[in-house]
């Protein structure tokens, strides 16, 4: 799914933008229509770099941070597009008339509905776009808000678009840590190599003790392939991040505590 370039095909007030890439684009050549500088903060947005497209992220809360994070580490994942704009003005202006909905607007011009997410997966030999909403549980019980969100879901269903409001019950201080201790092999510009990752997680689960801290445990991993602990170190959050060492996502991973795995005590 992607905009047209062509500016005829929208209204003169978004051509600025338009022109500078904001909506438009796929991969690392996408531009958010919103940016972190461009929405007041509460210290929470940030601007992660992504591993599926390699670009910088531009995400406007602590809940969008977690969703990203955990869309980035799954393999069917080929393309996250954050604050991505329904430039069908006059479809969602007579979705609002229809359901009695106010239409964005800033100042007495028409902005774009924009989805937090439009997500590109890669199945069965073919691409599927999901497109995902992000709200606190407060936000999401708020009656204007829940009123935008139908205009979304409304323009969705009419073209044939997966939506969803994302279940963010379980986004935890330490999923988001979890996440961000796993990916830390990606910015420490670590070099996977798939066979070693296959031996690693293999020596990892045969010494795994669930009372051991995570630090003794790769070092024992470490003097056994005879590779550094630094190394090391990514060899496991590699391992982790990709999957096969399965650890519990919402359990507090550090070097000095007992890592948690699915599945184990």
């Amino acid at each position: 799914m992607e905009w047209s370039t062509d500016l005829s095909t929208y209204p003169t007030y978004w051509h600025s933008r338009l022109k500078r890439g904001f909506g438009l684009g796929t991969g690392s050549n996408y531009r958010p229509w919103l940016r972190v500088r461009d929405v007041p903060s509460d210290g929470s947005s940030g601007n992660p770099k992504g591993i599926t497209t390699g670009r910088t992220y531009h995400l406007l809360s602590k809940l969008e941070r977690i969703y990203f994070h955990y869309l980035d580490r799954q393999p069917d994942v080929v393309d996250i597009r954050e604050q991505f704009p329904i430039l069908a003005l006059s479809e969602t202006q007579s979705l609002c008339a229809e359901l009695g909905v106010k239409h964005p607007a800033a100042g007495r011009y028409p902005e774009p509905f924009t989805f937090d997410f439009l997500v590109t997966r890669q199945k069965e030999g073919r691409l599927v776009y999901q497109a995902r909403s992000i709200k606190t549980p407060g936000d999401a019980a708020d009656e204007k808000t829940r009123a935008k969100l139908n205009v979304e879901y409304q323009w969705s269903e009419r073209n044939a678009l997966d939506w969803k409001l994302v279940d963010v019950s379980g986004f935890s201080d330490d999923l988001q840590s979890t996440l961000v201790f796993m990916r830390g092999w990606f910015s420490h510009r670590y070099s996977a190599d798939e066979r070693i990752a296959n031996d690693f997680s293999q020596m990892f689960l045969k010494l795994y003790e669930p009372n051991v801290p995570l630090k003794e445990l790769i070092q024992a991993c470490a003097s056994r392939m005879k590779r550094g602990y630094s190394l090391a170190q990514n060899d496991f959050r590699y391992c982790a991040w990709a999957g096969l060492i399965p650890v519990k996502l919402n359990s507090k991973l550090t070097m000095h505590l007992p890592v948690t795995l699915d599945g184990k005590r």
